[in-house]
């Protein structure tokens, strides 16, 4: 069997190194740059070296039916990747085991009945309700053209009751589009993203379940469009069967850290491993994990002589909402909190319609972190923006919410580049940052080459500057609150 083949070949290091193709670098070794540890990770560290550990991820991702997502293969031969890896530059490595509550759907179909119908695509919200398991047969509605659904006067004319909703995701959130739709007597919601690329569809999740009372679930825009402008004409039925259960599962985060530096100034260099089970996850988050694994490796015969403890972190299911990193977060005593002294993360850095986005708090031990990276750019003639932390739904947030500095960088998912920020960064403006977002393409061959070249190394160099010297950091930092 081809999975079992896969297994094998992973099993030790020259089964990683070849499905990887790559020669493991001997501990950063080639050609040490002179000056700082920062500058020799910068010259290291390069995206050459990291897109070899992609083309890795991917073969892996192939191999797994298309995806690496937090529950499935993919995920534990990525895992398995790393680890190997790890061990044979002379890590100890623990795979920190994570409960976690997953959603697993059996069912998800929508029909569009009468002529011109059939099957339409659709992916159930995460724990969202089920439909019955017959499913639901009810006409479509849609709020007055040009309203969002936000406020029940945006249905005025309209007959909700028993039907299925049609709406665009709109400011005020999608959980109160589905609240106000439920309370007009709807039985069932559709969600669609407005985005530049009508053809695709996004997976919704129920932030807050119990406030979700009727099945809900997401369609391209393309789809949703046509639905919303056949329910505002002649009228379309639909046939919506979505059916689900939570079940407890576990999975892994993969962690290692340098054996010298100052173990009460703990540096923390991480990225999730995980992609949604709709895509291959490579630019989300295959880029930064390889980034994270290439400095680990570049460190590795430095690891006794580091100022500061580095510690590595690999994060699984994250796509559920930072599952691994909160019950990282979650399990550290007060002490061990006080101990980390900065964590850097970072979300799809090589985004092919990329801008260059800086996570910025304004204050604190992170607003230092954040000009860290700024002058990394600043020396090199690089554009970036600076952005909110919160900007970006990723891991930092678990460390932050505890009052530990984070800092990062992004290339920019969902969002539209504007005219200005094309002028700065090029591209397209118009279009989303990465329009294979989620998405079967988030594959290799999307990658732009030259944010992850530029971006890698500036995140090694960070790193480099941080295993030195943190002092400037902590004169910036209110001490992190305790566990409870």
């Amino acid at each position: 069997m081809r999975s079992v083949r896969v297994f094998h070949r992973l099993a030790g290091l020259v089964g990683a190194l070849l499905l990887a193709g790559v020669a493991l670098p001997p501990g950063g070794a080639a050609r040490a740059a002179p000056g700082s540890l920062a500058d020799r990770l910068a010259a290291t560290v390069t995206g050459a070296g990291v897109h070899r550990h992609l083309a890795a991820l991917q073969h892996i991702a192939d191999a797994s039916g298309g995806d690496r997502g937090y529950n499935r293969v993919g995920f534990t031969r990525s895992a398995r990747y790393v680890s190997t890896l790890l061990r044979a530059a002379g890590y100890q490595v623990v795979e920190q085991t994570v409960p976690y509550t997953d959603f697993d759907i059996s069912t998800e179909r929508l029909r569009v009945d009468g002529a011109g119908g059939g099957d339409v695509p659709v992916l159930m919200t995460r724990f969202a309700p089920s439909t019955p398991a017959e499913g639901i047969a009810a006409p479509v509605a849609a709020p007055i053209d040009g309203r969002t659904g936000c406020d029940p006067a945006d249905y005025a004319g309209v007959d909700a009751a028993g039907a299925v909703v049609v709406l665009a995701r709109a400011a005020c959130g999608y959980t109160r589009q589905q609240q106000v739709a439920a309370a007009l007597g709807a039985r069932g919601v559709l969600l669609y993203y407005v985005t530049p690329s009508p053809e695709n569809s996004y997976r919704f999740h129920a932030f807050a379940p119990e406030a979700f009372t009727v099945p809900t679930a997401s369609v391209s825009q393309h789809d949703g469009e046509a639905l919303a402008r056949a329910a505002r004409g002649d009228g379309a039925r639909v046939h919506l069967t979505l059916r689900a259960q939570a079940v407890a599962r576990t999975t892994v985060n993969v962690l290692a850290e340098t054996a010298g530096g100052d173990p009460d100034n703990v540096v923390l260099l991480g990225a999730h491993l995980d992609s949604v089970p709709e895509a291959p996850g490579i630019n989300d988050n295959g880029a930064m994990a390889a980034t994270v694994l290439q400095v680990a490796l570049a460190l590795a015969n430095r690891q006794h002589a580091v100022t500061n403890k580095v510690r590595f972190a690999w994060w699984g299911a994250e796509e559920m909402i930072n599952v691994g990193s909160g019950h990282y977060v979650a399990a550290l005593s007060g002490d061990e909190r006080r101990r980390v002294a900065a964590v850097l993360n970072g979300e799809l850095i090589a985004s092919p319609n990329y801008g260059r986005f800086v996570w910025d708090p304004g204050t604190g031990g992170g607003h230092v972190l954040a000009d860290l990276f700024a002058g990394y750019f600043d020396r090199r003639g690089l554009p970036y923006e600076r952005t909110g932390p919160e900007s970006v739904g990723s891991d930092h947030l678990a460390f932050e919410a505890v009052g530990i500095p984070t800092g990062g960088i992004d290339g920019g998912n969902l969002g539209v580049k504007t005219p200005a920020q094309q002028a700065r960064f090029g591209g397209l403006a118009g279009q989303m940052f990465d329009h294979c977002y989620h998405q079967r393409c988030d594959r290799l061959g999307t990658l732009n080459r030259e944010a992850l070249d530029t971006n890698v190394p500036a995140v090694a160099w960070v790193l480099g500057r941080l295993a030195d010297d943190v002092r400037d950091v902590r004169a910036a930092t209110v001490a992190p609150r305790t566990a409870r």
